[in-house]
């Protein structure tokens, strides 16, 4: 790659008015909800002219039927969302706000989990406290340095919030386990019970970006140093393919990675 003053964008982020919401409720999580419903519903009634942007449209439209069919199925009381900051759980929750703007009994906050890696980034956790409060989240943070803990940090979740009967996780394909995932999948046999919802199982590594840069949101900073897959600081460096040449210590965003298979190349150990 060449360094540029510049670098190409996919698609220049549209400006949206502020969508007021019909039924008086001006709560701050009702108008958020309501400005993302108005922006997504522009950008899938656009003509757009690239193959990724119409293939963005086609992912959005699968996973916005999944949420749909998952608040049709629990009550909005039963359903939380996994959390951590990343790209893909970014996407997940931009497109869940969008499909509460008409809800009837929003809460002020929704309820969520984190379950971070043993090593955070602080400039990851700092993003993750920035964006609950930006999106009225109501986060539940737990310690899980093994897989077991990972099993007592959903038990203990789920003591303390026992109307949780479902929790949105932003898994894809191409994620460690993520292969035979079905769209609503109960917890494996010895796991706390709760269903999973996962409703950006399809998109590809190209796609979530293209989304996220058209919508014009904050996203985490270290992928504007070079990191494609967020872990801990003991497992996870920038990604050796987006390296500039001729400039050590320097990188390309995340988002300009060419091989999507690359996507964990910067995850020591091959980690998540």
């Amino acid at each position: 790659m060449q360094e540029t003053d510049s670098p190409p964008s996919i698609s220049d982020p549209t400006l949206h008015q502020l969508a007021h919401p019909e039924n008086g409720d001006s709560s701050p999580l009702r108008t958020l909800c309501a400005d993302l419903h108005a922006k997504i519903e522009a950008f899938l009634q656009e003509d757009v002219k690239t193959e990724i942007l119409k293939s963005v449209q086609s992912q959005c439209r699968h996973s916005l039927s999944i949420i749909s069919e998952a608040l049709e199925k629990y009550p909005l009381t039963s359903l939380s969302l996994s959390y951590n900051g990343g790209k893909d759980c970014l996407l997940l929750l931009l497109l869940y706000l969008s499909l509460l703007s008409t809800h009837p009994h929003l809460p002020p906050s929704l309820p969520a989990i984190l379950i971070p890696p043993a090593h955070p980034f602080p400039t990851v956790d700092a993003f993750i406290q920035k964006t609950s409060s930006h999106y009225h989240l109501s986060l539940s943070r737990y310690t899980a340095p093994s897989p077991s803990g990972m099993k007592a940090a959903f038990a203990s979740y789920l003591a303390h919030n026992p109307s949780i009967q479902a929790i949105f996780v932003g898994t894809r394909r191409t994620d460690p386990h993520g292969g035979e995932l079905k769209p609503f999948e109960m917890t494996d046999r010895g796991w706390p019970s709760f269903m999973r919802v996962h409703p950006v199982l399809e998109w590809r590594y190209s796609e979530v970006w293209a989304f996220l840069r058209w919508m014009g949101v904050e996203y985490c900073e270290l992928y504007e140093r070079g990191f494609t897959s967020l872990g801990g600081t003991n497992d996870t460096v920038p990604n050796p393919r987006l390296s500039l040449e001729g400039a050590e210590g320097r990188y390309w965003p995340a988002w300009m990675l060419e091989d999507e298979g690359e996507e964990r190349a910067g995850r020591i150990g091959g980690g998540g």
